[in-house]
């Protein structure tokens, strides 16, 4: 009998061959490099090929600063308007200077940024324009609708919520989301083999609207989706008004040093 590795290749490696658009990858050129990404010992998850969006070259608005507490090095920062969550701008980080970021070709608007490290995330993400109404029993019901969706992921953990309740309301949320086993691999490899057994996760705003019977998610962003070796700590989660809401014209808006703990 064939051993389950074996089996896997069998039924998989006749799909490479087909005709057909790379899935859930914007297009082929980001499936063959988040094949690259995904074999590496970064533990760069693959869909961080696609995942931000390009800065755009007529805009001329941009954000530099430096943050001087945290001390630690900066792995990413990115901004996102809170108009527009589903775009997510990649920061430029400067080695020479501990803490320094720039961002280019942002258009103008207000900015939203988060920064993650090594052990640690923090976010000013603006959720709700309206201070929050959301009672316990909201709270409740959005947990667990929260919790029966993406089955991939069996952990996840609500961090920050705001929005309002009733029926027709809206929420967003921040959240992780956690697979603490390997993983079987279906259009990647890793060291040759279709399974990892590095544990997935992520953290993700989360949009919900109040449909009557409880609440429904109506959108994910994904944020910043990594492999961890079995046993690493969860990153832990700080919000920072000083990462809010930062308003970007035609200039590259500088916010100088910061300090965001």
């Amino acid at each position: 009998m064939k051993s389950r590795r074996a089996l896997l290749a069998t039924i998989l490696l006749p799909l490479f061959s087909l005709p057909w658009p790379a899935m859930a990858f914007d297009r082929a050129e980001d499936l063959e490099k988040a094949t690259k990404n995904n074999t590496s010992e970064a533990g760069v998850a693959p869909e961080n090929t696609y995942l931000y969006t390009k800065p755009d070259p007529a805009s001329t608005g941009g954000i530099a600063g430096q943050i001087t507490n945290p001390s630690q090095p900066i792995e990413l920062i990115l901004a996102t308007p809170a108009a527009e969550p589903e775009k997510v701008y990649r920061g430029d980080l400067d080695p020479s200077k501990p803490g320094a970021f720039s961002f280019k070709g942002l258009p103008p608007g207000r900015y939203d940024l988060i920064v993650i490290y090594k052990g640690a995330f923090y976010e000013g993400l603006t959720l709700s324009r309206d201070p929050t109404s959301l009672n316990e029993l909201d709270l409740e019901k959005i947990n667990t609708t929260l919790q029966k969706s993406e089955p991939y992921f069996p952990d996840k953990t609500m961090h920050r919520i705001e929005g309002q309740t009733g029926r027709g309301g809206q929420a967003r949320m921040i959240a992780t989301y956690s697979r603490a086993t390997g993983s079987l691999l279906t259009f990647t490899t890793y060291k040759g083999e279709y399974e990892r057994d590095d544990h997935k996760r992520t953290f993700k705003l989360v949009m919900l609207q109040d449909v009557g019977p409880g609440w429904q998610i109506t959108k994910t962003r994904n944020y910043f989706p990594v492999w961890a070796p079995p046993g690493t700590p969860l990153p832990k989660h700080h919000f920072s008004p000083a990462l809010s809401k930062i308003r970007v014209a035609t200039e590259t808006k500088d916010i100088g040093s910061i300090r965001i703990e």
